[in-house]
């Protein structure tokens, strides 16, 4: 899984579909999530996505769901807010598509964007 902020990591995933996760420990609101793209090749950015929230790791809701999405540059930042949020102790992407790669999936950075009380 990425690292929090460290674009220089990445998710190297051997597949066209596939998801990576965060468990946060306990139960988290988050608002919006970001995704970066990799310095990799274009044909292997994710395309097609789900935002999912869980609290038991295995039944998921969908937050958000993103279609024919392109990033116009390496390492660009894409910041998603959600509609209707909840809390929940595990977020997951889970890509349905990439870019064209028939063989692999990349991505930066993963991130999950929250509120805290002032």
């Amino acid at each position: 899984m990425p690292s929090h902020q460290n674009t220089a990591s990445g998710w190297f995933y051997k597949g066209t579909t596939g998801w990576l996760q965060y468990d946060l420990g306990h139960t988290e609101r988050v608002q919006r999530y970001a995704i970066t793209s990799a310095g990799g090749l274009v044909p292997r950015d994710p395309k097609d996505w789900q935002f999912q929230g869980s609290n038991d790791g295995s039944t998921w809701t969908t937050l958000d769901t993103q279609s024919n999405q392109a990033f116009a540059q390496r390492f660009e930042l894409k910041t998603h807010a959600i509609a209707n949020p909840g809390f929940y102790r595990y977020y997951r992407l889970n890509v349905t598509a990439n870019n064209g790669d028939s063989v692999f999936t990349d991505l930066a950075e993963f991130g999950l964007l929250v509120s805290k009380p002032q």
